[in-house]
């Protein structure tokens, strides 16, 4: 990606800052966090928007989309023994993706997979454990009472990860305007962002309340959305939490890796 080209007003900033994958310590979480976000944002959105796909060649090819990650794993992913188990996953499994909220479901599973294989590895953050996600506390309605092992409600699942990575909940706090005349003008000249909001550094604040004191206008399109919705009746009581400030942090509290 050209960092400085012109996409509807916005590009990627100079410097590296982590918001919703910043880990505890240097190393942890960053690069591999932010690369499963986006791409189990990028199916959720293909499930929700299949008519955005239109003329690109994907438009009737749900399993076509995972396997371009794969690709991306194989051939750029650092984790070269990461990368061989991805491969492995998906030549097992992935031919039985038929429709795009398989291909959700499909991503959450081999992702909850890998959590499994590296819990308490050393790339682990202490402070994001890698569990298997959503937890109980999260999304009750994601997992069905059993006698034996906890087993998953997939209906309820996929619910969480379409509002967890809904569109409602991307917002754009972070991306910066042009420091320069040269950037400004590679950017048609005007300010990606108002100046002020994107200026801000974490400065050592959790990065969840940045987001939580910043996206107000989220808050309520959030809030609207669920009030809609009869309590009684609602699929996954704790997908959409009440309190905006907590609501706006969906994106930074997801899987840990």
């Amino acid at each position: 990606l050209n960092n400085k080209m012109h996409i509807s007003g916005q590009f990627l900033p100079s410097r590296l800052q982590w918001v919703g994958c910043q880990g505890s310590l240097v190393g942890l979480r960053g690069y591999t966090c932010s690369f499963w976000k986006l791409f189990h944002t990028l199916t959720v959105q293909a499930a929700a928007q299949p008519r955005a796909l239109l003329n690109t060649g994907f438009e009737d090819s749900p399993r076509g989309f995972l396997q371009i990650m794969q690709k991306y794993v194989q051939d750029f992913f650092g984790c070269r023994a990461c990368a061989e188990h991805f491969q492995e996953m998906s030549r097992a499994s992935l031919d039985s993706v038929k429709s795009w909220d398989e291909a959700v479901l499909w991503l959450w599973e081999k992702h909850n997979v890998v959590n499994a294989r590296l819990a308490g590895d050393l790339s682990e953050d202490p402070q994001f454990p890698k569990v298997q996600w959503p937890t109980p506390a999260l999304c009750p309605a994601c997992h069905k009472a059993t006698q034996g092992p906890s087993a998953w409600d997939k209906v309820q699942v996929l619910h969480f990860l379409k509002q967890h990575y809904g569109s409602h909940n991307l917002v754009h706090t972070y991306l910066e305007e042009a420091d320069n005349p040269e950037e400004q003008e590679a950017q048609g000249g005007g300010e990606a962002f108002p100046k002020g909001a994107a200026r801000e550094a974490n400065h050592g604040q959790d990065p969840r309340k940045s987001l939580g004191s910043k996206s107000k206008g989220l808050d309520h399109v959030i809030a609207k959305e669920d009030s809609l919705i009869d309590p009684g009746k609602r699929p996954a009581g704790s997908v959409v939490k009440q309190e905006g400030n907590q609501a706006v942090s969906f994106l930074g509290v997801g899987f840990s890796n």
